[in-house]
């Protein structure tokens, strides 16, 4: 985007603002800045701190959420004060309004209550078919929906307070570079066979490890994540070169992240996320081709060289990737095969598939409300009727499927809204289209 100096600043809603003065303008991007930094210091921390699965990390971000609900009011006393229009995105709170509401409407009517049985501590189930919101941790509700808050207002005060998308870029360029580090430290760790995390230093619950993770589809899907930030301003730069804007763009950096990312993913051996992964970096290479019979046509050229050498580029990245970890991948597919086996001798997933079904029963029990945010590893002992060859009974802290847990925990009623708080933002975006 060139010329961006002379073109008036837009917000998340595709609104031009009013005319400031130049003392005005200093304080809004002061406080843009602010809230910038404010996100991108949780966007740092997080995966570093074992990608925020310990109740350390949990702690932290639901404290560093007290500053992102202080912005938030500040941007709508601040639009108020200087006699402006309240942003559109604000719409989008409704449906948090609406699940804060069930959440803490649940706390209220606690269906476990604490008792002493045989000299020991307990939890008894007090109400057992009451149809209103209840929850059999209340705490814990509490817990998770201050921490659910946080994370959201962060993000949300980004389309609320931003204007400019000079600023967001280099968030992004932030998160990517962030992600890029852990992928490299993660990387020499695995090569290196290193017992536990952060080179044996912190022993890791979950043998499934990588970088600062505690499991590898964590930070599959941060690099997924991640990956698309990179590809997307690689894009922008690369456009902006081809349109005569600045030489000296970071679309280098964004190539060798992209490389360096997706190369930590199979060697993660998450296997649903190098899945993602190929289908992002294949649908990369389409818009790339596009890209280039584009400019080839309006050039008069033939596109056939530099197609060749864009799928050229790609196939030799996966090649190198598969080198780089080609122990580790073979060990994977060795044990997906080996998976695939004894699926097919049980004639089912085994445990997982048990897992899958005793968990269903127990969302069918409170099927609109659920049984509360967080109360999941409490209340699934009473449907867990899996038992090992030993005879005793294994423990499951979460479901391993986050819609099927949603629904036992939240009901109907807390899954749509959970699915209303990505879909209303993701939806005004699309109708407002891209920001002049």
């Amino acid at each position: 985007m060139t010329g961006e100096r002379h073109t008036p600043s837009t917000n998340a809603d595709g609104n031009a603002p009013v005319e400031e003065g130049a003392y005005g303008q200093r304080r809004s991007s002061r406080f843009e800045l602010l809230t910038v930094a404010h996100a991108a210091a949780l966007l740092v921390f997080a995966p570093w701190a074992f990608g925020g699965e310990t109740d350390l990390a949990h702690l932290l971000i639901r404290w560093w959420g007290i500053p992102a609900a202080f912005i938030t009011v500040c941007a709508i006393w601040r639009r108020r004060r200087d006699r402006q229009d309240l942003p559109a995105s604000l719409r989008w709170l409704w449906p948090l309004l609406l699940f804060d509401a069930l959440v803490l409407l649940s706390c209220l009517n606690p269906s476990f209550m604490r008792a002493t049985l045989g000299g020991a501590a307990a939890l008894v189930q007090i109400q057992p078919d009451s149809p209103r919101p209840s929850s059999a941790r209340p705490d814990l509700s509490l817990h998770e929906l201050w921490l659910c808050n946080a994370i959201y207002l962060t993000g949300f005060n980004l389309a609320l307070v931003v204007r400019r998308r000079r600023v967001l870029r280099a968030l992004l360029l932030i998160v990517t570079a962030n992600t890029l580090l852990l992928a490299v430290f993660g990387t020499f760790q695995k090569l290196a066979h290193a017992p536990g995390l952060f080179f044996g230093a912190q022993r890791s619950p979950n043998p499934a490890f990588f970088a600062s993770f505690i499991y590898h589809n964590h930070w599959g899907a941060l690099t997924v994540l991640s990956t698309a930030a990179a590809l997307g301003l690689l894009f922008h730069y690369r456009g902006r070169r081809a349109t005569g804007g600045r030489r000296h763009s970071p679309a280098l950096f964004g190539l060798t992240a992209t490389l360096f990312m997706a190369a930590s993913v199979p060697l993660s051996t998450s296997r649903s996320c190098s899945a993602l992964l190929l289908i992002l970096l294949t649908g990369a290479l389409f818009h790339w081709l596009r890209m280039l019979y584009q400019r080839a046509r309006a050039g008069g050229r033939s596109p056939a060289m530099p197609a060749v050498i864009a799928v050229g580029v790609f196939l030799a990245g996966w090649v190198a990737i598969y080198l780089l970890g080609e122990p580790v991948i073979e060990a994977r597919l060795d044990k997906t095969r080996e998976q695939l086996e004894q699926i097919q001798l049980r004639g089912g997933l085994g445990g997982r598939e048990r897992l899958y079904a005793d968990t269903w029963r127990m969302a069918r029990q409170k099927i609109w409300f659920g049984w509360g945010l967080g109360s999941y590893a409490t209340v699934f002992r009473m449907y867990n009727q899996q038992v090992s060859v030993e005879g005793w009974v294994p423990f499951y802290a979460q479901a391993h499927s986050d819609w099927l847990q949603a629904l036992a925990e939240l009901g109907l009623t807390g899954t749509v809204l959970v699915i209303l708080l990505g879909a209303v933002p993701l939806t005004a975006l699309r109708r407002a289209g891209a920001p002049r």
